[in-house]
């Protein structure tokens, strides 16, 4: 049986909006790499590709409750209000960014609430790459909604794809679903209070909560749905990490580069705390990783952590900014290893939603995104 095309979510609310001018790197004023470029290039692929991909741009309001399951309401408040506050109160109309970072040597001492918004954008960012605009909140919040929606479209198919394999009628275990969040900003470095990296609501976390919280959706042992999250960006999620540190659903699995961005984490050592102790995994590889030792760490992990934790959905952060030309990360993976990926993850068995997080070399995004979604579908090349 052939597989069938891949949904494809997204919104131009989240794919058009949010544009700043620059960003700072290394000291320098740069242009902003997580534009609309990137996903307008992932788009063109899509679309070229329509026996592999279905695009829908209906999208449904879950409101408020699901995201403040994840993040706190101050910092969504503060989301919400801080470009208006800013100009207000002076600030350059590029957008917010922190000047003053409340480093821990420092506020450990300190008891001050910050009132200003030159103070707060501190408070609740940690790096200078998540510049909020006016239209910030809107875009980071239909992102959350797109993947709700591709969540709830998840949970539709994957009834039928199990009730497929208790009739056996032509649904298979090599043969699983999988569907594809096509949105911005990403997420994955997005923490419970705090933005970053691009990031300002975690889109793969908001998405996994309301998994777990649904009451009709059980296991055989009454307990809810397990979901394993396998975050394949160059960088490691931090967010997703924080977010779900201490519990034991989901499983948090990050395959990422050692010594880069966002520097303080993913260690293997961290390894969850509580009841989060060993569900949280994270296997950081060399700058030189090449397209066979990225493909056999992948396979490594999900044999030894993702199919032994005997999950009901997969939710995979996308990034493909570990591709070797990209210009702010990048192992040494060509765009010949993504459906490898793809073929990979597909070979878990279990329905899959894709979560557009990085990937910032315009000219191969497409490509490498779509070959990692082509190689879900089972075929070897892009």
């Amino acid at each position: 049986m052939a597989p069938s095309p891949i949904k494809v979510f997204t919104s131009a609310l989240c794919t058009t909006m949010h544009t700043p001018a620059y960003e700072f790197l290394s000291g320098a004023e740069t242009q902003y790499y997580e534009s609309p470029a990137r996903l307008e290039a992932i788009l063109h692929y899509l679309e070229s590709n329509p026996s592999s991909f279905e695009i829908t741009e209906h999208v449904e309001d879950f409101g408020y409750a699901p995201i403040q399951r994840v993040h706190r309401q101050d910092f969504l408040d503060y989301l919400e209000t801080a470009y208006k506050e800013w100009i207000l109160e002076g600030g350059h109309p590029n957008g917010v960014l922190p000047a003053t970072i409340p480093h821990y040597k420092v506020a450990r001492l300190g008891r001050q609430t910050p009132v200003n918004t030159l103070a707060k954008a501190g408070e609740y960012c940690f790096d200078l790459s998540a510049v909020i605009t006016k239209d910030t909140f809107k875009a980071a919040w239909n992102a959350a909604q797109v993947t709700l929606t591709a969540t709830k479209e998840l949970v539709r198919v994957a009834a039928e794809y199990e009730q497929g394999l208790v009739e056996g009628t032509g649904a298979a275990r090599s043969n699983p679903p999988g569907l594809y969040a096509l949105v911005r900003p990403p997420g994955h470095h997005a923490q419970s209070d705090v933005c970053g990296g691009y990031c300002f609501m975690n889109n793969v976390a908001i998405a996994t909560q309301w998994l777990i919280d649904q009451p009709e959706l059980k296991r055989k042992d009454g307990g809810p749905k397990k979901i394993a999250i396998l975050d394949i960006d160059f960088h490691h999620g931090n967010g997703t990490q924080e977010i779900f540190y201490t519990t034991s659903n989901p499983l948090y699995t990050s395959l990422h580069t050692r010594d880069d961005y966002p520097y303080f984490t993913g260690a293997e050592v961290e390894i969850g705390e509580g009841q989060g102790v060993g569900f949280n995994i994270n296997i950081p590889l060399p700058q030189s990783t090449t397209d066979d030792e990225y493909v056999a760490a992948l396979e490594k992990l999900i044999q030894e952590h993702v199919v032994p934790y005997d999950a009901d959905y997969i939710m995979v952060s996308l990034g493909v900014d570990t591709y070797k030309d990209d210009p702010i990360a990048g192992f040494l993976v060509t765009s010949d290893a993504y459906p490898r990926i793809g073929n990979a993850i597909r070979k878990i068995g279990l329905p899959t939603l894709f979560v557009q997080e990085g990937g910032y070399c315009v000219e191969k995004l497409g490509v490498n995104v779509g070959g990692i979604l082509q190689g879900y579908l089972g075929k070897t090349t892009a």
